[in-house]
């Protein structure tokens, strides 16, 4: 079981958009490719790590720029993969059935808080 009271980096709900998505730095200052990104539809929050499974690349091609035009899928900008944003599946492109990497995290009314051991793999 992870204690994420300790050594657990917090991020600020308010900061994802919710209908969109946010990279993720332990930093928490912008940048492109982002350890992992989060994201968000209403009150549910998708956190996954921010890595292709096709070719291990990050997944966006701009800061910020996870989802397709539509906001329907998280997409990778290298290869056009479509993904689903509740589960990571891969619904379309050369991972097709493959899945990103969700990171567990807990949620108070402010922040989502993440364990600093999901930081580096």
């Amino acid at each position: 079981m992870v204690n994420f009271m300790t050594d657990s980096l917090r991020f600020p709900i308010a900061s994802i958009p919710v209908k969109g998505c946010k990279g993720l730095t332990e930093s928490g200052q912008p940048a492109l490719e982002t350890p992992f990104f989060a994201v968000r539809q209403g009150d549910q929050i998708h956190l996954y790590r921010n890595h292709c499974p096709h070719l291990g690349l990050p997944l966006e091609w701009m800061p910020d720029q996870f989802l397709d035009r539509e906001g329907h899928y998280i997409q990778c900008a290298t290869h056009g993969a479509l993904f689903r944003i509740d589960n990571g599946l891969c619904v379309s492109g050369p991972c097709q059935g493959e899945s990103l990497e969700a990171i567990p995290y807990q949620q108070d009314e402010k922040s989502i808080i993440i364990s600093s051991r999901y930081l580096t793999k």
